[in-house]
């Protein structure tokens, strides 16, 4: 029971820490430089991950703000490194992007209810096992 209890505060802990990620980002309203990435993620932390969506007709934007967690485009493929990587995209079960920046627009998604996934992925593409799940709806 106790070990539960601290799972759920844990797990409360890092959805707060997340939130308060989001709208410090959310308000500065300009993206942080790779400098500041770098220095304001610890690497010894898990990485965390918080998505918004707005759905426009049949474009999906995305707000990708993660803590301890650095976009890296040009160490895709390479040796893993703590807190580095990128983000997969699915679209009802199937990957339709790999994503190298804090916004992210899928375009033309066909009519109908949808599932989006996005998932922190390590330089190998291995994930971070840190996922959000969005339900959508584009209407014809």
């Amino acid at each position: 029971m106790k070990a539960k209890r601290f799972v759920i505060r844990l797990l409360l802990l890092i959805g707060v820490a997340a939130c308060v990620e989001y709208f410090v980002y959310a308000n500065n309203h300009v993206a942080p430089t790779e400098a500041t990435v770098e220095e304001s993620h610890n690497h010894s932390q898990a990485p965390t991950l918080a998505v918004t969506h707005t759905l426009n007709q049949d474009d999906l934007e995305l707000k990708i703000a993660v803590t301890n967690f650095s976009f890296s485009l040009e160490n895709m493929g390479k040796e893993n490194k703590p807190g580095e990587g990128h983000v997969h995209l699915y679209l009802d079960g199937k990957k339709v992007a790999k994503v190298f920046e804090p916004s992210y627009v899928l375009k033309d998604i066909p009519s109908g209810k949808h599932e989006v996934m996005v998932e922190l992925a390590n330089n190998n593409h291995e994930s971070y096992g840190v996922t959000q799940r969005i339900s959508i709806e584009v209407k014809p």
